[in-house]
């Protein structure tokens, strides 16, 4: 496989039997990645570029069956916004920006994904003493649609301060 045909929802797929593959957020932007889907096919994956593997991506299609990406559901904390002032939010934006913690505003809430435990992942919100903070802990498809709204480590780290 070495691009995305589209959507599994898109018409051309409409009659087709579906294999699936589980990708989770951590695996879903990597070019090179060999999985096993649900039908117990093995399955390489080699993008030409950059992409992401969206829930309901197309691999293949041999005309009878498509390979679809089922992105799973995987630890989060969410933050909630709602009852917290802009400056508060732009605090938590930094505290986790400083953390180079991959994250995404959904509506009201932005979603982190817990890559250790609740605690380690919570630390730094929590540390920020903020009035009307309110997280939780789910499972949930973390970035399924596109690329997580900040993608911590994905860039180029160039000031200096100490991350302990």
């Amino acid at each position: 496989m070495n691009h995305i045909l589209g959507r599994a929802e898109a018409p051309q797929f409409i009659d087709r039997q579906r294999d699936s593959i589980a990708i989770l957020s951590a695996d879903a932007g990597r070019r090179r990645i060999r999985v096993r889907s649900e039908q117990g096919v093995d399955v390489g994956i080699d993008l030409s570029r950059q992409s992401w593997l969206y829930d309901g991506a197309v691999l293949h299609d041999d005309g009878e069956r498509i390979l679809v990406v089922v992105r799973q559901p995987e630890p989060v904390m969410v933050i909630a916004l709602a009852h917290l002032t802009m400056q508060a939010v732009f605090r938590i934006g930094h505290a986790l920006g400083n953390r180079h913690s991959p994250s995404q505003l959904h509506g009201n809430e932005i979603i982190v994904p817990v890559t250790d435990t609740p605690e380690l992942a919570s630390r730094p919100v929590l540390a920020l003493g903020l009035a009307g903070l309110v997280l939780r802990f789910e499972e949930r498809p973390f970035a399924a649609e596109a690329p997580p709204t900040c993608a911590g480590a994905a860039h180029e780290h160039h000031h200096h301060h100490d991350h302990g």
